[in-house]
């Protein structure tokens, strides 16, 4: 997991395509912001982003998942989400995916609390669990991009 902001993407450490993939202009935290709600393919299935506004809900009331082959780029593009955050799973194998790799987890696995404002983001690797959308305080709407990004991409990336 990696956790950092918009505006110090340096300061994150990311590798080298995923520091490129979050500094293009056509995906500064103000781009997104004026997009409507939707999928977005930036390389097709390889690589794409989902922009989606949803209300946060009690943590206890959220479901911890993680996924197999994709890393999650979660980026908070209005409001305040508590994210859940748990260490890899030992046995990863034993779930099964309810969509296309999706797998949840009722383990409670995921019990490290953090916030994110506009701005930050996470970025999960594949096994890694987490609770997104989880209430700070009261229940809120929440925006946020989730970008999508193949392992098998990152790994073969020419983005360097």
């Amino acid at each position: 997991m990696i956790f950092g902001n918009t505006a110090f993407l340096s300061q994150a450490l990311l590798p080298a395509a995923l520091q490129h993939l979050l500094s293009r202009a056509d995906l500064s935290l103000e781009t997104l912001r004026a997009q409507a709600d939707g999928l977005y393919e930036v390389e097709g299935k390889q690589l794409f982003y989902i922009l989606s506004s949803n209300e946060t809900k009690p943590a206890a009331e959220q479901r911890s998942e993680f996924h197999q082959q994709y890393l999650d780029i979660q980026l908070v593009l209005d409001g305040v989400e508590g994210m859940a955050v748990g260490p890899l799973l030992a046995d990863p194998a034993q779930y099964a995916a309810t969509k296309p790799d999706l797998y949840f987890t009722n383990d409670l696995t995921a019990e490290n609390q953090m916030n994110l404002k506009a701005g930050d983001f996470v970025v999960f690797y594949p096994g890694e669990v987490h609770r997104p959308l989880c209430a700070v305080g009261a229940a809120a709407t929440v925006r946020k991009a989730v970008f999508k990004v193949d392992k098998t991409w990152l790994a073969q990336s020419t983005w360097l």
